[in-house]
């Protein structure tokens, strides 16, 4: 060390905070660990010197580099999940870990892991059985999802979570009256204070991950339908239940019906990228495209898609759209 380095000493290294991409780590890391109060809180110390401290921006780095360059709020959790992933994963229970691959759109994933890492004690954990329920409805095997749900809650009859999956799968077979009294249920055990605006129910808190009151993307939708939503909160509340199948299908034809038919094949087409098996977004692609080109006198338009949802129709034995 220089003779000036030892009269002055050596100045410390500070880090500049990115106070954006620290609201998104922290909201990013509680949907990873499924912590949706947030109870969860991570310090971070400089390796050199355990009084200064780091930001999520200068700890993750290359998960910060990523998020600058990306748009969607769900491609942005999901470059920081990876990183998380190199170091963290190990410290999740296995149905934190499922549902992590959940919110990931990766539920085909989560069903492997249960196969390759589940045992009989865990299909003894509610929270487990659970989340075999939820990977199983966001595969949309709606049957699955109904047994495993009712086996969760044999294990505790009071378990939200267990009772919402419970009530989607029933909903999506298409006992809508059981399901919304399962919903309403929920909804007379809960104080709806903390999310009353001026005497209103405020609908994205009704049923956000933080909220926790009735976080079901199905009962969104419902909500959503009224005439009276628009975009902006279809927009907001997409960004919580983008990993659902079925959500992003009934946002597409949400659009059709406000004449946003671009943005409805668009997202249509994005949802069997992503979920091949969920058949209503892919039988109403398909029939929405050859509809398009009709009109449009043009059969060029998406002939790739179109030969891929055929070839998943045909393979599936499902029938095409009338």
């Amino acid at each position: 060390m220089s003779f000036f380095k030892k009269l002055f000493g050596q100045k410390k290294k500070t880090y500049e905070e990115d106070k954006a991409f620290t609201i998104f780590f922290e909201d990013a890391l509680s949907r990873y660990c499924y912590d949706p109060e947030k109870k969860i809180s991570v310090k971070f110390s400089s390796p050199e010197d355990n009084n200064i401290k780091m930001p999520p921006s200068a700890v993750y780095v290359g998960a910060y580099e990523k998020w600058k360059t990306i748009q969607s709020v769900w491609d942005q959790r999901s470059a920081l999940y990876e990183s998380l992933d190199e170091n963290h994963s190990n410290l999740l229970n296995k149905w934190q870990y499922m549902e992590r691959l959940i919110i990931d759109r990766y539920p085909t994933r989560a069903l492997q892991f249960v196969k390759d890492e589940g045992n009989n004690e865990d299909f003894h954990d509610v929270e487990f059985v659970t989340s075999v329920a939820r990977s199983f409805f966001f595969v949309s095997n709606y049957d699955e999802a109904y047994n495993y749900s009712l086996n969760a809650l044999k294990l505790d009859p009071n378990h939200k979570r267990a009772k919402i999956v419970l009530a989607d799968a029933l909903h999506m077979l298409g006992d809508h009256e059981k399901a919304h009294e399962i919903y309403h249920d929920i909804l007379e055990k809960t104080d709806l204070k903390a999310v009353e605006e001026d005497g209103e129910i405020n609908l994205f808190d009704l049923v956000s991950f933080h909220g926790q009151i009735l976080h079901s993307s199905i009962y969104a939708v419902s909500l959503l339908s009224d005439d009276r939503i628009g975009e902006d909160m279809w927009n907001a509340v997409a960004e919580e239940f983008y990993h659902c199948p079925q959500f992003r299908t009934q946002h597409a034809f949400w659009l059709f019906q406000n004449e946003e038919n671009l943005k409805g094949v668009a997202k249509l087409i994005s949802t069997i990228q992503e979920f091949p098996q969920h058949e209503e977004a892919v039988v109403n692609a398909h029939s929405t495209i050859l509809q398009f080109r009709e009109q449009m006198k043009a059969d060029h338009l998406w002939q790739d898609e179109l030969e891929t949802l055929t070839k998943i129709i045909q393979e599936n034995n499902w029938e095409f759209a009338r």
